[in-house]
């Protein structure tokens, strides 16, 4: 690829009737751009003079001055293209709105609801949930939405185009944002993916010279530092070995220009091209701002260049309208503001009844799949407990054929299958690449090595390069796309290596994937899945190690799944994939070779419905993963040392928690026993011993009220993940230490 900087502003200036007379617009196109031009700019006055009346709250980062930016990229696009948007988002929804608007009276809606959204009112197009900085009609517009979270944009709107990629669409994304993320590490992530994987991306840099108040790159003003020590963030393109082109953010017609032909390239080439369009913001970072940071005679020579003027001139001296048209033009502009003023401030608040509707997409399953899990879970089990008595009792030379004559015994007697954990995640991954063709997987080491823990081993050579792709060490870009994609109706499954790893994409995972669904109007989905592993048991320390499952319970509108079995892996990793929610789902580094069985035929294990893995009168013990496995060790040692019969529930969905199984199981038992390798802290075990106290049975009765004993609460010691093998182990509950805790709690010792 030839890496290049074309800066267009050195060219002569664009004219009207040239494009009109070369067949690429026509006038009403033109008069059009100004008058949303005009609607952009009347409305953030609007806002400004609101947000003093307190009659719109919150902060609002406004457009006016860039306006030619967004109505030019925009008006370069075709209906069905993709755009993503950031905090300062108001132009890029007024203009894409108005593109989509075939009507006066669907202009005036768009504007009301975008009026509305921004009062925090029902009629919004986000029904108030959003606001200013995540404002977007994303059914509609074809519009990613827009994030608070500055380059939080960038990485989705790869994955995006990674999905009209994939899907022969012919569509491209234009990715709306501004110099202050150039620095941040998702700019390069998502550039860098965008490059390496070649897809139909069209990167706008709107530089309007300023962060907040650090210049980007020098001011005159004393006390002023800056952000970069380039002055052209176009030559960032040369790492990516991209086109880049440099325009006039001010003229709406070279902007127009500048994305219609990078446009051309995405969709011919699929190839990213980085626009830098030089621009100004009238007004501060937010209405608080002062602007210290900058002269006023700066200030004064850019709004000599007011994107307004230069469009109404050319429109002008170049005799395609008069002054009365022009003036008819902005007087219907301000006339749609006004009257969206009124809608907004007309308008109904949200029903606070509807709090916390739209967080998920509403899923169930029949009752006749769940009482399948239960019956088919119950003789998997027991078909495990046949080929661990087959493997101690087998005369066998070697492991190896003891193995595979006990499997042999397994599929006879069973007609089941018998694999390890991560074959079953291999299995359920490679059973949903062939079911739908808008599954997909995306990571580091996925496809030619077959993951860190071989958990995509072969998948890549079934399934191609296009499926199962490689990525380079890009956390949150790996997790921004997958939402991006996931957004644009494919189904991501995205690994990232270690769950440790995730503290890195957390912004992607949370704020772009996890609320998009809730803060854009429940008009959303992103069914994707965050496969990774946590725990301890290869002595790699903390940073390697943890178990985050907490940090994930704790965020609304994400679903996390831990299974404990090859079954329970294989059949609710299907069920994730075939999720219309996010699911982050972790499997432990130390389980990938364990051994059970695992039903031939297809089947699915409903998300948010616990197993109970053994039946008990004496203690209820509720675990997950890894530890689920070792309380029925310890479950097993109670009853043959003890007598002590204790009842084990692998919740196996942390969240949504299946909490009704486990207070029927405590008020049965009158014990409680939570069991987790998460940090004791604000852990798992905490949450479910504090939803059981809560828990009100049918007759009016608490859980509190079945407990003959204070809940014991098992987990990890609040220091990082040791090294040293000793510590390590010290750093977790033990099968011995379980069984100490029951025993003392059942006795009354």
């Amino acid at each position: 690829m030839d890496f290049r900087i074309e800066d267009t502003r050195k060219k002569p200036k664009p004219k009207v009737k040239n494009l009109i007379k070369d067949g690429i617009i026509n006038i009403e196109n033109a008069t059009d751009w100004l008058r949303t031009i005009y609607e952009i700019r009347f409305f953030e006055e609007k806002v400004f003079d609101l947000l003093g009346q307190n009659i719109i709250k919150g902060a609002s980062h406004l457009y006016a001055g860039e306006e030619a930016v967004a109505v030019g990229a925009t008006a370069a696009i075709e209906r069905g293209d993709v755009i993503g948007s950031t905090h300062r988002g108001h132009g890029h929804c007024g203009a894409i709105g108005n593109k989509y608007a075939d009507t006066e009276e669907n202009r005036q809606t768009h504007w009301n609801r975008m009026m509305a959204e921004l009062m925090g009112k029902e009629t919004g197009y986000c029904k108030g949930r959003g606001g200013s900085m995540h404002i977007a009609d994303v059914d509609k517009c074809n519009n990613l939405g827009s994030t608070g979270i500055v380059g939080g944009n960038q990485a989705p709107a790869v994955g995006a185009a990674m999905a009209e990629k994939y899907k022969k669409t012919g569509k491209v994304v234009l990715s709306f944002f501004g110099d202050g993320s150039t620095n941040t590490g998702s700019f390069h992530e998502a550039m860098n993916m965008a490059s390496t994987l070649a897809v139909p991306l069209v990167a706008i840099i709107e530089n309007n010279l300023y962060g907040m108040s650090v210049p980007f790159s020098g001011s005159g003003i004393d006390g002023a530092t800056k952000a970069s020590n380039i002055e052209d963030i176009a030559q960032r393109a040369a790492a990516y070995d991209v086109p880049a082109m440099i325009v006039d953010g001010q003229d709406a017609l070279a902007v127009f220009l500048a994305v219609r032909k990078a446009v051309e390239i995405a969709r011919k080439d699929n190839q990213m091209t980085i626009i830098e369009a030089k621009t100004y913001r009238w007004y501060g970072h937010s209405r608080s701002d002062p602007r210290a940071y900058r002269t006023k005679a700066e200030e004064k020579a850019w709004h000599g260049r007011d994107p307004i003027t230069l469009l109404r001139d050319k429109l002008l001296t170049e005799k395609l309208c008069t002054q009365e048209q022009l003036d008819k033009i902005k007087d219907m502009a301000f006339a749609t503001i006004e009257t969206a003023t009124k809608f907004g401030i007309d308008s109904p608040w949200p029903d606070t009844a509807d709090l916390t509707k739209d967080v998920y997409v509403d899923e169930t399953y029949p009752s006749e799949l769940i009482d399948t899990d239960k019956a088919l879970s119950a003789k998997v089990a027991e078909a495990t407990t046949a080929f661990q008595a087959a493997l101690a009792s087998s005369t066998a030379k070697t492991k190896k054929e003891a193995t595979e004559q006990a499997k042999g015994q397994i599929n006879t007697q069973f007609g089941m299958d018998v694999m390890t954990i991560g074959q079953a995640v291999t299995a359920a991954q490679g059973e949903e690449l062939k079911r739908d063709e808008n599954v997909f997987i995306m990571g580091e080491d996925v496809g030619l090595y077959g993951g860190a823990y071989q958990a995509t081993r072969g998948l890549s050579a079934e399934f191609g390069t296009e499926r199962v792709i490689d990525t380079a060490i890009s956390e949150a870009a790996i997790t921004g796309a997958a939402v991006g994609a996931a957004l644009r109706g494919m189904r991501p499954v995205a690994e990232i290596m270690y769950v440790d790893f995730v503290t890195i994409a957390m912004d992607q995972l949370v704020h772009v994937g996890a609320y998009n669904r809730y803060m854009f109007g429940g008009k959303a989905k992103v069914p994707m899945v965050l496969r990774t592993e946590g725990g301890v048991g290869r002595c790699i320390a903390a940073h390697h190690s943890e178990s985050l499952e907490a940090w994930l319970m704790h965020t609304p509108g994400l679903y996390v799944v831990m299974p404990s079995t090859p079954y329970d892996a294989k059949g609710l990793l299907k069920a994730a994939i075939q999720s219309d929610n996010p699911v982050v789902f972790i499997e432990h580094k130390a389980t990938y070779g364990q051994l059970g069985a695992v039903p031939k035929d297809d089947y699915i294990i409903p998300l948010g419905v616990a197993d109970i893995k053994k039946p008990g009168t004496d203690a209820t013990i509720v675990s997950y993963s890894r530890m689920a496995m070792w309380s029925l060790e310890a479950a097993k040692v109670l009853a043959a040392e003890h007598g002590i019969d204790v009842e084990v529930i692998d919740l196996r969905t942390l969240k949504p928690m299946d909490i009704d199984t486990v207070a029927e199981s405590v008020r049965k038992t009158g014990r409680l026993i939570t069991v987790s390798e998460g940090f004791c802290t604000c852990g798992a075990g905490r949450e479910i011993s504090g939803r059981f106290m809560e828990y009100e049975f049918s007759d009016g009765s608490h859980g509190f009220d079945y407990l003959d004993a204070a809940p014991v609460n098992l987990a990890a010691a609040d220091v990082p993940p040791p090294m040293s093998e000793p510590l390590e182990t010290a750093s977790i509950p033990s099968v011995q230490g379980i069984t100490e805790t029951v025993r003392k709690l059942v006795s009354g010792q």
